[in-house]
């Protein structure tokens, strides 16, 4: 008896070891990524997620979610610092530069090792991301049209009885934006009601197609079936909706701190944003109950949805040229894509602290919410939806049905023979994005300025090489 309580003992100790000396063995893998920066909770998450990852496929997960602010500087750190990473987010503004740079690993060798991953993803979408016949990202299955909407709390919308149906454009906006700075006895005057950071009004480019360029200077608009190709800033079109931000801005409309400010906050009385109608809820503490409540937004199509291969490059997770064991990440973005249990933990944080299961739904904790951005990360219609956006397929299904094919659709730019100007062209540029779509600056004198500098490291070159492909690749 002695005997077999002591065998047992033993077989329990075993046990109770085995989690500990598979953590232990288990290699880690480090995921950059973005969002509104490291979540309070993370150790108890990361212990839970590892706990889970183990089991699994026998690896750990460090999360390194930079802010939103610092994402791009810090982002460039890690890069040409050579900091060490095995998966890093990458989208249509840096993945040619970070291919171009021998950042990524060419994946596609990789991808009958991961059968559901390769299945999951559509091929039309590993298409789009093939460069030179090679793919050196995971596409994020989410709104993979390009949709954008004017996004306005309800409360400031109805307590100033404005009209919204209807809006379209930028100069539809400018009277509701003055009745918002005015305010009135149901509505406190609002000091800048189309509060910016420094990245600026820079949906309204995205009606032209850069084809992977990476720089927003040149592109064909997608629906011109003549595809030619523009320099955008020049078109009449941005013409005008840069002098309407300038106006905004010199009457206070913009905040006057907008080109240096990193981050604008959130509960704004208006934003634009990239999604679908009804995806944007506002929080706020009720007065009477002093409990948070969430409400939906109201919502105006602006631009799209446009489907490009530019909008599925909109979110990808590349991984890293010198990952030590590229099998296993790739093990993980399968898992991450396929396993709705370890995406909710990834989208919604931690069960019992950011989020709770209600009724086959999700229930975010508004006082702990999850600062990780969910269009970086994977697939979304393995996502459990939430209580407040039940019908989350149905709004994804909206704009990836509805969405009008970019006439460049299929055509991806060859940068070889143009990739140091394109270096050059987007340092330029950089210079002068803030003051330039924060209508801080004086358009009429700052594109001028832009274009001629831009000009003069090969503007013309890459834009006589831009439409010579494409004029080749249509016409066949």
């Amino acid at each position: 008896m002695r005997k077999t309580l002591s065998l047992l003992l033993a077989a329990l100790m075993l046990l109770s070891l085995a989690p500990l000396a598979l953590a232990e063995s288990a290699e880690n893998v480090t995921w950059v990524s973005l969002g509104g920066g490291m979540p309070e909770n993370y150790e108890s998450w990361k212990a839970k997620v590892d706990a889970y990852l183990t089991e699994k496929i026998g690896a750990t997960l460090t999360a390194d979610i930079l802010s939103w602010g610092a994402y791009g500087d810090r982002r460039n750190a890690i890069i040409n610092g050579g900091e060490y990473f095995d998966i890093i987010f990458t989208d249509g503004g840096s993945y040619a530069a970070d291919i171009a740079k021998g950042v990524l690993l060419d994946i596609k060798p990789l991808l009958d090792n991961v059968p559901a991953l390769r299945d999951v993803v559509p091929a039309s979408f590993w298409d789009a991301i093939t460069i030179d016949g090679k793919i050196y990202a995971v596409p994020t299955l989410k709104d993979s049209a390009l949709a954008h909407f004017f996004v306005f709390d309800p409360e400031v919308i109805e307590g100033l009885e404005l009209d919204i149906s209807g809006v379209k454009t930028l100069a539809d906006l400018d009277p509701i934006f003055r009745k918002m700075k005015e305010g009135n006895d149901k509505v406190a005057p609002i000091e800048s009601p189309f509060k910016l950071n420094k990245g600026g009004a820079y949906h309204m480019l995205d009606v032209y197609d850069g084809a992977g360029v990476g720089v927003p200077v040149m592109g064909v608009r997608y629906d011109d079936e003549g595809r030619k190709v523009v320099s955008v800033f020049e078109t009449e079109e941005i013409m005008k909706n840069l002098e309407q931000l300038h106006t905004w801005y010199n009457d206070g409309i913009i905040n006057a701190d907008a080109a240096t400010l990193a981050e604008a906050g959130s509960n704004l009385p208006f934003y634009v944003a990239q999604g679908w109608a009804g995806a944007w809820t506002y929080t706020k503490e009720d007065e009477a109950t002093k409990e948070s409540r969430t409400y939906t937004g109201l919502t105006q199509p602006f631009i799209g949805p446009i489907a490009s291969a530019g909008s599925i490059m909109g979110s990808m997770n590349g991984v890293y040229a010198g990952a030590k064991n590229p099998e296993l990440v790739m093990k993980f973005l399968e898992l991450v894509n396929t396993d709705t249990k370890l995406r909710d933990m990834i989208c919604y944080g931690e069960e019992g602290v950011n989020f709770e299961y209600k009724d086959g739904l999700v229930e975010q904790n508004n006082d702990k919410p999850w600062p990780w951005a969910r269009y970086t990360q994977a697939n979304h219609a393995i996502l459990t939806p939430t209580t407040a956006n039940p019908d989350l397929f149905t709004g994804i299904s909206w704009v990836n049905d509805n969405a009008v094919p970019s006439v460049l659709m299929g055509f991806n730019l060859d940068r070889s023979n143009i990739e140091d100007e394109l270096a050059l062209i987007k340092a330029t540029y950089e210079k002068y994005l803030s003051e330039l779509i924060t209508g801080t600056a004086e358009p009429t004198e700052i594109v001028p300025a832009m274009m001629d500098e831009i000009r003069a490291v090969g503007f013309d070159t890459v834009m006589e090489e831009f439409q010579k492909q494409v004029d080749a690749f249509f016409a066949k």
